[in-house]
């Protein structure tokens, strides 16, 4: 399983979330949404490709640009062998007005720290005024009382915040370069804000990650969480490349590892049906690039360019997407990025 999720005994978040998707409603909406979920569902029954309808959920990476080195980030790391930049508003503004019709969620977030870029909270206040559903992840390093309730105004539904640590010493073992205490008082300050503003977005939830080193502190963790007023803890299985990753930072708890390891190989525990992010969900990177999913974080499986056509929809029913969407269907393992990836619906093996 990729993601536990331990519900909190304080906040209303969950109803939050719910009753903001549902605004983000609309019948053209929905119906595009019926249209993409049916067109998967009988892609993977039949193994043959069938597109109906435009995604429904777009991923808008504003920087690829962060404050923190985690080690298995590609990111962190310095593996990524993308140029490194920060999303133009103007192409942004462009983009949503291009999807806003039919797509009723927007992640803002890939790789990188989103409040890395000086016009993020302009971000979300555009997509909010077509009424979207807009989402975000940060590592809580920027939130001062003035920045928070900027947060909050913007109109963010919901926002998950990385918290793997109870103690400096824990935290910075994997966010190397951060610091727990600004990331509580950021907390902090965007939970006062919310409560100053009479506002019930952003849901917050925390995340965290489950590594050999933190995976005794879940339950401290759940404390931590409920006295800061989060709404939801988010427990998140660990992503490694190779053996000798697993072997450094898996947990020894079977039950929060996404991976079978032997001395050899790496196994993912689940993912290997029919995936429904290329029928549901497209992602843009900072620069206008398109691919098909997060996984893809160099950007090697580009189906497009927004920039050169100004039309995702273009580039959703193009050639190259429905190639790629067919070898997911005939053989998933054959694509590098799949492999490592235990998203799936196993029903449609």
């Amino acid at each position: 399983m990729k993601w536990l999720k331990d519900k909190l005994p304080l906040g209303i978040g969950k109803e939050v979330a719910i009753i903001q998707v549902v605004k983000a409603l609309t019948w053209k909406r929905l119906w595009n949404a019926v249209k993409n979920t049916s067109s998967f569902v009988l892609s993977a029954i039949t193994k043959k490709n069938i597109v109906w309808g435009l995604p429904s959920i777009v991923n808008i990476e504003p920087t690829n640009i962060c404050n923190l080195r985690c080690p298995l980030c590609i990111t962190g790391s310095g593996k990524m062998q993308r140029p490194r930049g920060k999303m133009d508003f103007d192409d942004y503004k462009k983009f949503i007005d291009t999807v806003a019709g039919h797509v009723i969620y927007i992640t803002l977030y890939h790789q990188g720290e989103p409040y890395l870029h000086s016009r993020f909270n302009d971000m979300v206040a555009y997509a909010k005024q077509y009424g979207l559903y807009v989402s975000t992840s940060s590592n809580a390093h920027y939130f001062n009382p003035e920045s928070a309730e900027a947060v909050v105004k913007s109109g963010l539904d919901s926002m998950i915040i990385s918290l793997d640590g109870i103690t400096q010493e824990s935290y910075a073992r994997y966010r190397v370069g951060g610091t727990l205490s600004v990331v509580l008082d950021g907390i902090r300050h965007v939970v006062a804000a919310k409560k100053r503003l009479d506002s019930k977005t952003p849901y917050l939830f925390a995340q965290f990650l489950v590594m050999k080193h933190n995976e005794h502190e879940i339950e401290e963790m759940k404390k931590l969480c409920t006295s800061l007023g989060l709404d939801r803890l988010l427990i998140k299985t660990t992503q490694v490349m190779s053996v000798e990753e697993a072997q450094e930072w898996l947990p020894e708890n079977e039950k929060y590892s996404r991976y079978t390891v032997d001395e050899k190989k790496l196994i993912v525990k689940q993912g290997t049906g029919a995936c429904p992010r290329l029928w549901l969900t497209t992602l843009i990177d900072w620069d206008g690039h398109i691919v098909p999913c997060c996984f893809d974080k160099n950007g090697d499986y580009t189906m497009g360019h927004f920039a050169e056509k100004d039309d995702i929809f273009d580039t959703w029913k193009s050639d190259r997407y429905q190639r790629f969407r067919q070898q997911i269907l005939k053989n998933r393992d054959a694509i590098d990025i799949c492999r490592n990836c235990n998203y799936g619906i196993g029903l449609f093996k």
